[in-house]
């Protein structure tokens, strides 16, 4: 069987490379990255769908099922969603084909796990797999990529079981491990709220500048310094010089 977090991983890191490559990447190239993870024909080819024939935004607005007179917000959602399906539904099909523990073995598993026995972290994540997914279903809303999401949950699953090993606490597991879950991805999803927050805030102050710099030229007859944007702005002079040296980077990319 897959190792899911590492499978994730790799395809998250290797979509990150084709954005980026000025060259699109071939099969044997893709191949190299997930060597040694024996993924059958069926899952390769998804892969490959996955990673060589990403979809733009002018795509999905050819698709009616898909977008249909949205915003720019709801067709950028639209393509995160289309690209997450062809991962999501290998991932799936693969986890649909564990055999989960029945209730009493489950039990057992659970008292094994708290005693210090770790032979049986691997069974116990195995039959939670399905439910990190369920669980992941409830934070769509928040316009987060699932894949994403999915194996956080599955960090926050590993790191619960870890946790619990050994403990010797007769508690409520399976509460334990879904609230471990539930953390881990709310964890990630104010992660990148504060992280789309800083940047709109970025953007937002850059804006700022430079129309402070085309009011106080026209005022004064010459550019202004910084410390005069940073009197006619109210933002610190160290933070002015930050925004301007990333504007002149990002302008010469």
């Amino acid at each position: 069987m897959l190792d899911q977090v590492k499978f994730m991983e790799t395809l998250r890191a290797v979509a990150d490379v084709a954005r980026v490559s000025t060259t699109p990447l071939t099969k044997e190239e893709i191949n190299e990255y997930f060597d040694g993870m024996e993924l059958t024909e069926e899952q390769q080819e998804l892969v490959y769908q996955y990673l060589l024939n990403p979809q733009t935004e002018e795509d999905l607005s050819r698709e009616p099922e898909i977008v249909t007179e949205e915003s720019d917000g709801e067709v950028e959602a639209g393509a995160k969603k289309a690209q997450e399906s062809i991962f999501l539904k290998m991932y799936k099909e693969e986890i649909q084909e564990i055999s989960g523990l029945t209730i009493p073995e489950v039990r057992e598993a659970y008292i094994r796990l708290v005693d210090g026995d770790a032979s049986v972290i691997e069974s116990i994540s195995d039959h939670w797999l399905v439910k990190v997914v369920d669980i992941a279903k409830e934070y769509e809303k928040h316009n987060v990529n699932m894949e994403d999401i999915i194996q956080e949950g599955n960090i926050g699953l590993i790191l619960g079981l870890q946790n619990l090993l050994g403990t010797k606490q007769r508690i409520d597991v399976e509460e334990y491990l879904k609230e471990s879950i539930q953390k881990a991805m709310e964890d990630f999803i104010d992660e990148m709220n504060i992280e789309d927050d800083w940047e709109s805030t970025v953007v937002a102050k850059t804006t700022l500048i430079h129309e402070a710099k085309l009011a106080l030229a026209e005022q004064l007859g010459k550019m202004p310094s910084v410390q005069e944007l940073s009197d006619f702005t109210k933002i610190s002079i160290e933070e002015i010089e930050d925004i301007l040296k990333l504007s002149n980077e990002e302008g010469k990319q």
